[in-house]
This record gives C-alpha cells, structure tokens and sequence, in this order.
C-alpha cells in the first residue's frame, strides 16, 4: 500500500501514516529510524524523494527528521545521499558531517564501526566503492542507527463519502453524521467530500443524515465500521434533500432582459450548425460574433459567445428555496393550476427546489418539456472560473438567464442544456488556446508555474529535473472545481483515491503513461479521436509546451511507453459510465493529427514532441 502523507504524534511516538485511499497505518515505539521508515536517520530537507512527513525531535536538541512512504523510499534517500553529497569522501571524511560531532555524535566511533561492519578501508571513497560495498556501508548505517527495531502496527481504516450530482462535485451540503455514540455536524468541502470517517473501533456504528424540507431526518448512508476501506459517492438517485441543502440559492431567470449573451463550451460532437440549431440562431451569426473564418473548425473546450433570436420561447424558471407553485404564479401572472397541468405536476403543494418550470411569454404555463422533481435537487458549487469573459458552463441543467437577440432589441429565453461534459477541459484549451499558442510558447515563457498554482513546492517549470505535466492537469482540475492529486509524479492519479478508472478513453479522461521499467511516465487527458483510428492528447509539458499529440504514435511506438490506465474525478464517474454506456462519446472529428494541429495554428509533429514527462 502506498502512503502519501505522515504525521508524528510525539507524545505517544506514534507516526499516523495514511494511504492513497485513506487508510491509516500506526507505527508506534520501536527505534526512530524505523517508526519514520527513515534507515539513516536523515535529517528533512527541501525537495526530499520520498519524503511525506517531517517528525519532530528533541534528543536533547531539536531536530527535524523525514517520515518516507516506505523503508525502501528512506534507504533508497540515504543511497541518493550518499552518492551525491558524499562520493568524494572517505568513510572518516563523510561521517565528520553525517553525525558530526556537536549534534552529541562520535564521529571516529561511527567511522570505525561503519568500516568494520563493511570492510571499507580508511583511504577508498565513497563514490569508488562497488555495489556490494556501497550496500553493506547503507546497511551499516542503517544498523547503527536503530537497527530498524519494530514497535507495534496498526491498521485503521475508513469510511470516504463523496456527494456529487452525477458530474461534479457539490459543495457545502451539511449532514450529521453519527459514529458510534457522538455525533458530528460536517459539510462536504468545495470537492465534495466529507471529513474522513475514521474506524476508530471495529463495529462502530456509521449513519449518515440529511434534514429535509419538512425538518425531518432522512438516512441517506448507513454502516458498520468493518476491517476495510470504502468509498462511498453519493448520487441524487440516493436520496432526497430539500432546499436547504443549497450551496447558494439559485437566481430566479428575468422575465426580460438587456442584451447579455451567454458563452458556450464547445463538446466533443458538436458542430456549429448544431449549436445554432440548439440556441435559435445561425451557424454564419455565431461564426461572426466569434471572429470563426471556417464555420467547419470548431474544437471540443473551445467558448463561443451566443445570441438567441427566437423572441417566442418560454421562459424556464428554476425553483428555489422556498417557492410556493402560488408565489411562482402570482410572480408570474399565470395561474397556478395551468402551471400545475401543463408541468404535469400532480400535487401543486409538491415542487422542488433546482426543478423547471415552462412559463409561457403570454401569461400561460406552456407545455414544453420541464424537468421532472428529482431525488436530489443540489445544485454544484459554481466554479470561479478565472477568465477575462463571463463563461457561464450550464452544468446542472439550471435554466439560463433570458438574453435578448443583440440586434433585435427582442427578449428571449435560451432553452437550458446540460453542459456537463468534462468541464476541466474548458481549462485545458484556453491554456493551450491564449497562454501556450499549441505549442509556439515554451516552458519559461509562459508566465505561470503550475506548480505553485497546486500547492507543489517546485520553484521552476523549466528542464528536465521539474516535469510538470501532472500539475497542468491538476491545475486545470482545481480550477474547474475538482478535486487533485496533490502531487508532480504523472503516476499518481492512478494511485489517488479522488479518481477512479475507467474501461475505455472518453473525452477529457485522464491518461496515465508509464516509462516501461520504470517508475516515470507521463499523464495527459484524451481529446479527441482521429478517423486514422488514433486518439489525440491534450497535455503539459509536450514539447515543453501545451499542444495535442497522438497517443499512440509519440508514447506508444516512439517513447514505448506502457498504458497505465484512463481515469475520471470519483464526482464525475457516474457522468463517465453513462458516456461509455451510450459509446463513449468521441465521434472522429478531426482527419489525422495533422489536420487538428493545422487548424490550431501549431507546428506540425516533429520529434521536439517525445520531449514530455
């Protein structure tokens, strides 16, 4: 199992290591190197390999030590130290500033010891010792140490609940959430997660609750805290919430307007005759307000500026908390039986709030489609999408806002669609759009360092020693509202417990590459398919920039590397398995990877694009 973070409990000597997927590992007692998986003793430093904690010490002095993932991690750190910082150096020479000294070391004791248990004489360095010698001096050092002496382990395990309304994640939904005999009021976060439910005591009780509009406590998860890990997402087919569940409560759409357009997110499929088709509109008038020369070239996360011109469509009007069918009539001027027909609402005392409701221009309730009540009428977190236009991805099936045709000076009400197509991806073309140029703008010149952006602690995205493929695609994650990996290793969406894999490439899935027998790789997200039966990918750090390669040519044949998997944010997985259950989603678009690069404006495939971690 693979730890991704550590915590030192000094007054108890326990350090709390915890999985990928959550699970906890104690490690208590037993001697230092071996509680933090640290063989040598080495004390925390910047950009440390392996390194996923840091535990203080006063022995009698403070010192800070790392906590590594594993024993192996810790050994091979010491192995990497000792070959990089020490190699010039003799036995006596190294341990001077290994254990000098004034830290309470006997540096000519533990050069001696060293030596004897090794062989190692006095004069040889220790960059020229061979492999049998260099690993009986780590060996020796990790002996001298502690010994590795063990203490006690335990496993905890727990409970990940996750809500999400079948695409994204939903955010600031509270629950109560009872464990064994104490209960705790918790919201899920801006990922949609609730705190870790920890299985502090095998057979405790889990039950999780919502308070729905009536004031009564509806149980939407229940278990017994058991000997394993579970994930638990919860879907709007799981239960059902009331308005008070709402992150923010929804705008009521204007009966009229000014002229305000929307901005719509191109999908894989889409072409502009249907968009136009979709929002009443041209495929020439979108062309022109979106400065488009060939109405043939459009691209999946691309934005496009819409004006409506059907003055004569109903206006959809959201239900929000605390709406009455009467308020929404006398609101409205209709009359509340007409709506109640015309929405094939049985009970008028029973609406819900996120559900829509036709209104027709006139004063009556048109019969166009509406959308039934749903069990679980959350609407998602709406993302902060940081962008010089007011991008609007209509991703819950909320009613847009009326926009009027901006030259006939007409109200109208754009029909809602549901825009829930991998909204990362929205991110991931404007960056390679406006900020890379596909490809023409290098790493260094870009402005902007992914790293930082998702919380990685790499000052530089230039040269080969700060691959930052990973954080591109965490940062367009974060920026869409997901949830990331935290991480710089392309490897480590396979290993997060915030992604899940799937059967097959949909668009905008997370591909994971690995170097075959290694532990490198890359990572990238699938963007289109080719009518050459060739996937394009669209990624960081290809070719040191932003632009779309195909998958199997330049990974595959060209740096052989192996297919780890595909993956999806756990709140979009629902999302994914109806795509992949409806064909997957990815119509060939584009001719070959020529043709797509051409139409882009970036270079034409050279070999510059193997250059990718």
């Amino acid at each position: 199992m693979r730890f991704i973070n550590a915590i030192y409990h000094a007054s108890t000597k326990t350090v709390e290591y915890e999985s990928s997927n959550g699970t906890r590992l104690l490690k208590t007692g037993g001697s230092l190197n071996w509680r933090f998986n640290n063989p040598g003793n080495l004390i925390s430093v910047k950009n440390q390999q392996g390194k996923i904690g840091i535990g203080v010490v006063y022995n009698p002095d403070k010192h800070s030590f790392a906590i590594f993932s594993s024993i192996e991690a810790g050994d091979n750190a010491k192995r990497s130290l000792l070959k990089s910082k020490y190699k010039d150096y003799t036995i006596p020479e190294m341990m001077k500033k290994y254990a000098p000294g004034n830290d309470g070391n006997n540096p000519e004791a533990y050069a001696n010891f060293i030596m004897s248990e090794s062989g190692v004489a006095q004069g040889e360095r220790v960059g020229d010792l061979d492999d049998t010698k260099f690993s009986k001096v780590i060996k020796a050092i990790s002996k001298k140490e502690g010994g590795l002496k063990p203490g006690t382990e335990k496993w905890v395990y727990v409970t990940n609940v996750t809500v999400s309304d079948g695409s994204r994640p939903v955010a600031d939904v509270p629950f109560k959430v009872t464990l064994g005999s104490t209960s705790y009021e918790w919201k899920t976060d801006a990922y949609g997660k609730l705190k870790t439910i920890i299985h502090t005591k095998q057979g405790m009780a889990i039950v999780v609750k919502y308070t729905n509009s009536a004031g009564k406590e509806d149980v939407i998860y229940s278990a017994v805290a058991g000997d394993e890990t579970k994930n638990v997402l919860l879907t709007r087919s799981f239960s059902q919430f009331s308005a008070k569940t709402l992150a923010e409560t929804p705008k009521t759409p204007r009966a009229k307007s000014t002229q305000k357009p929307i901005e719509y997110t191109v999908m894989s499929g889409d072409t502009l005759s249907k968009i136009a088709e979709r929002y009443k509109t041209s495929a020439d008038e979108i062309a022109k307000k979106n400065n488009i020369k060939d109405v043939s070239k459009i691209f999946p996360g691309q934005h496009l500026t819409i004006y409506g011109v059907n003055a004569n469509s109903p206006s959809i009007y959201t239900v929000a908390p605390g709406d009455t069918l009467a308020k929404i009539a006398e609101k409205n001027g209709v009359n509340v039986e007409y709506i109640a027909r015309k929405n094939n609402i049985s009970d008028p005392n029973k609406i819900y709030p996120g559900q829509s409701i036709s209104i027709d221009k006139s004063g009556n309730a048109t019969s166009g489609q509406t959308e039934k009540p749903v069990a679980n009428p959350i609407a998602s977190k709406p993302v902060n999408k940081k962008s010089e236009k007011n991008s609007v991805i209509n991703a819950n099936k909320k009613a847009l806002d009326s926009v009027g045709g901006k030259n006939s000076g007409n109200p109208i009400a754009l029909l809602p669609h549901d825009q829930r197509e991998a909204p990362w991806m929205a991110v991931a073309f404007e960056e390679g759009d406006t900020r890379w140029k596909w490809g023409r703008v290098k790493e260094g010149d870009g402005g902007i360092n992914y790293h930082k952006k998702t919380g990685i602690n790499m000052s530089s995205m230039v040269g080969n020693s700060n691959p930052w493929c990973s954080s591109f695609i965490n940062y367009c994650l974060k920026e869409a509202g997901y949830s990331i990996s935290g991480s710089a290793s392309s490897q480590s969406f396979s290993k997060n417990k915030n992604f899940i894999k799937i059967s097959q490439p949909i668009y905008g899935a997370i591909v994971v590459l690995r170097k075959r027998g290694s532990w490198t790789g890359h990572v990238t997200f699938i963007y289109c398919k080719f009518k050459d039966d060739e996937y394009g990918v669209l990624g960081g750090n290809q070719s040191n920039s932003v632009t779309v390669n195909p998958l199997k040519k330049v990974y595959f044949q060209q740096l052989n590397y192996e297919l780890i998997g595909y993956y999806v944010p756990v709140s979009y997985y629902s999302n994914a398995v109806k795509i992949i259950k409806n064909g997957g989603g990815l119509p060939p678009e584009f001719r070959n990877v020529a043709e797509l690069r051409e139409q882009l404006g970036s270079e034409q495939l050279t070999l510059e694009d193997t250059k990718t971690r």
